[in-house]
C-alpha cells in the first residue's frame, strides 16, 4: 500500500511539532497563573501578622477564590510603597500534627481507628502538615513566558548574586532573587517557622501528550523563635521553560 509523500511528511511533523499550526489554535490550549503559599510552624503562633509577597497587577483574581484559608485567619491584599502583599492576620495559628498512614488490607471490614490530629508532636502524631493556600487564575490570553518582566505579573523581587539554588536544574534562564516579607508573631523560643511562596505563569496544550511552557518564581525563609520586622526571602526565577 502506497502512502503519499505529503502524508508521510505530515506524520513526521506530527511526531515533532504537530501538523496543526500554532498551539494556540488547539481546543485544549489553556493559560493560567498559579500562586501558592506554604506555611510550616512547629508550635503555636500568637498575634500574627504576615505580609507575604504577592504578584503585581495583572494577577487580579477574587480573594474569595483563595483556597486553603484556615478558620480564624483573615486575608486581604495590602499595598505598601506600590508593592503588593498578601496580608494574613490571626489571633493564633495552631500547627496540625497527624498520624502515620494506616495500611488497609483488601476486603478488610473492621478498619483500624484513625488517630485524630494534634497541635503537638508525639509518637502517635509525628507528621507536621503545612498550611497550604493558593489561587489559580485564568487571564484569558496567552502568557508571555520567555520574557515576563514588563509584560506579566511577578512577585516583587531583586536580582541577587550567586547561583540558583532551588529551581535552576535545567537549561532555562535562571536568576537568583530576593523578595521582601514582613512577619510579626509571638512564640516560644524554639518554634521553627518556614514559609514558601511560589508564583508561575503557564501555557498548556495537548498534542500527542501534554506540552507547555512557563515562567516561575520560588522563594523561602526559615526562622526560629518570635519575630517582628521586615526580612528577605531567597529563591530563584526561571523563564522560558518548556516547549515553544
Amino acid at each position: 500500500m502506497r502512502i503519499a509523500l505529503p502524508a508521510l511528511l505530515c506524520i513526521g511533523i506530527l511526531l515533532t511539532a504537530g501538523c496543526i499550526g500554532s498551539p494556540e489554535s488547539l481546543d485544549s490550549y489553556q493559560s493560567s497563573y498559579s500562586y501558592d503559599v506554604d506555611i510550616i510552624f512547629t508550635e503555636p503562633l500568637y498575634n500574627v501578622t504576615l505580609l507575604l509577597p504577592y504578584p503585581s497587577p495583572g494577577f487580579d483574581p477574587l480573594l474569595s477564590d483563595l483556597y486553603g484559608l484556615p478558620d480564624g485567619w483573615d486575608v486581604e491584599i495590602a499595598t505598601i510603597n506600590e508593592t503588593r502583599f498578601l496580608s494574613l492576620t490571626a489571633t493564633e495559628m495552631i500547627p496540625s500534627y497527624h498520624g502515620m498512614p494506616i495500611p488497609i488490607e483488601p476486603g478488610e471490614e473492621n478498619l483500624p481507628p484513625t488517630v485524630p490530629p494534634s497541635d503537638r508532636y508525639s509518637e502517635e502524631t509525628p507528621i507536621l502538615r503545612p498550611e497550604n493556600l493558593g489561587i489559580r487564575y485564568d487571564p484569558g490570553r496567552t502568557i508571555q513566558t520567555k520574557h515576563p518582566e514588563g509584560s506579566e505579573p511577578l512577585l516583587p523581587f531583586t536580582s541577587s548574586e550567586g547561583d540558583c539554588a532551588i529551581l535552576g536544574m535545567g537549561k532555562e534562564p535562571c536568576t537568583a532573587i530576593t523578595t521582601p516579607v514582613y512577619l510579626s508573631y509571638e512564640s516560644s523560643p524554639d518554634t521553627s517557622v518556614e514559609i514558601w511562596v511560589r508564583f508561575s505563569g503557564n501555557n498548556e496544550w495537548w498534542s500527542l501528550g501534554w506540552s507547555g511552557n512557563s515562567y516561575s518564581q520560588l522563594s523561602s525563609l526559615q526562622l526560629t523563635g518570635p519575630y517582628d520586622g521586615w526580612n528577605e526571602m531567597r529563591g530563584d526565577m526561571v523563564t522560558g521553560a518548556g516547549r515553544y
